[in-house]
């Protein structure tokens, strides 16, 4: 599951309201590209070079025509991770603006939250991490056999330091899909939950480098009615923040029947619609849709333009469109769209050619 922050260079606000204020103004606005955005993706890299591209979703090599920079970070990401890239960022005199915690951060270091300004520091030493949650037992009762007569299988990855995963994974024509569920709290008390789920399509090489990290294609959840029971600070200004909480062996249980029941009757019916290039493509040309979508990524394109579709223009457009009403970097697209003409033209129609 990801989470966005949003970077900017000038001007350095003094409050959270003026942090807000210069957030909005700024926001989707065209720029020349920024070198202190290039040196900031340069020292993260450094830093963490086994991640490689996939720390963000957005121009990981900070490569973008705006003035701000918004970034799509993996909840699955090392627990140092977030005050390093701040302490980078801020060292690079830019500014950093959490939307979701409510908080901005600037040089100086400083904090800004509706509780006014305070100097920046983080925990001299992590907190103790808690015990292993012992949920994969119970998911594999209660989630795996019901969504197992629709192909899907159960793994359990290893943990990631506080984090424990649950997946559902099924192989379908247009390629794999995926539910994940990530674990944190103590198992002593409660279990807090969040999910993601997503579409990555087998795309030839070539195109799916175009792609980057957005050969994946996840999907936007703004409403989850069955479990809405166990929604935890939840904001409905941030409805694709959810987070659900159960507490207990017995909580636990009732939040995966819930899971499941959700799973079958709402999320399923999309994904059996997108299991073929055909299906995807119909689909993702109404989108968006409520109150699940598709996200309007760059592996969108690359199937349209693998399929050979004669309105790849029309759907360009509407991706370019949804993008900025998402706040997502719409020059990524244009210049995959670019890349897909030039250096994969030669895959335009490949996918109904390898049917034919």
């Amino acid at each position: 599951m990801s989470y966005v922050i949003h970077i900017w260079d000038h001007p350095s606000p003094a409050t959270w309201a003026e942090a807000q204020a210069v957030f909005q103004r700024l926001a989707n606005r065209a720029a020349p590209r920024n070198p202190r955005f290039a040196e900031l993706a340069r020292r993260i890299q450094a830093a963490w070079p086994d991640l490689a591209d996939e720390w963000t979703l957005d121009a990981p090599d900070g490569a973008i025509d705006e003035a701000v920079w918004s970034l799509g970070l993996d909840r699955g990401l090392p627990e140092t991770f977030y005050p390093r890239l701040i302490d980078a960022a801020l060292a690079l005199g830019l500014s950093v603006h959490d939307e979701q915690a409510g908080e901005c951060f600037v040089p100086g270091p400083w904090r800004l939250s509706e509780a006014g300004r305070e100097p920046l520091a983080w925990p001299t030493a992590p907190a103790a991490a808690p015990a292993l949650l012992d949920v994969q037992g119970r998911a594999r009762a209660l989630l795996l056999p019901r969504l197992a007569a629709h192909g899907f299988e159960l793994e359990t990855p290893p943990s990631r330091g506080k984090m424990v995963r649950t997946v559902l994974r099924r192989s379908t024509p247009l390629g794999r899909q995926c539910i994940e569920i990530a674990w944190t709290g103590d198992a002593a008390s409660h279990h807090d939950a969040t999910m993601v789920c997503s579409i990555e399509p087998a795309l030839p090489e070539p195109v799916a480098k175009l792609c980057g990290a957005q050969s994946i294609i996840g999907l936007r959840i703004l409403d989850t009615p069955q479990l809405n029971g166990f929604l935890y600070g939840f904001v409905p200004e941030q409805p694709t923040g959810r987070e659900y909480r159960a507490s207990g062996r017995a909580g636990l249980d009732a939040l995966l029947s819930a899971l499941a029941d959700w799973l079958l009757q709402e999320l399923l019916p999309i994904l059996d619609r997108c299991q073929t290039l055909e299906g995807f493509l119909a689909h993702e040309r109404g989108e968006p849709r409520h109150p699940i979508s598709v996200k309007p990524y760059l592996a969108n394109l690359a199937l349209a333009h693998c399929a050979g579709v004669s309105d790849l223009d029309e759907r360009f457009d509407q991706l370019m469109l949804r993008r900025r009403e998402a706040r997502f970097n719409p020059g990524q697209m244009a210049e995959a769209y670019e890349g897909l003409r030039t250096q994969a033209a030669s895959y335009f129609g490949s996918f109904k050619e390898a049917s034919a």
